[in-house]
């Protein structure tokens, strides 16, 4: 799973669990238009997902101070 290679197919989807180390790469000529949903892992717990959910409120207050206060 770690260190599995998959190739693009134009035209077919797959989803893939990104908590995994990864990289990605467009050897095409062409840019490479991808669509991403963030979605619960069904594992986590009610707690789990509460946790996180503070933390990326957080998180995005953070970067909304960061952002207000650039020149």
């Amino acid at each position: 799973m770690g260190n599995e290679t998959r190739p693009w197919k134009m035209g077919e989807t797959w989803v893939f669990d990104d908590t995994i180390e990864h990289e990605a790469w467009n050897d095409a000529d062409e840019d490479r238009v991808i669509l991403i949903f963030d979605i619960w892992n069904p594992f986590l717990s009610e707690s789990e997902r509460a946790l996180i959910t503070v933390l990326m409120a957080a998180k995005n207050e953070y970067y909304q101070t960061i952002a207000g206060a650039a020149p």
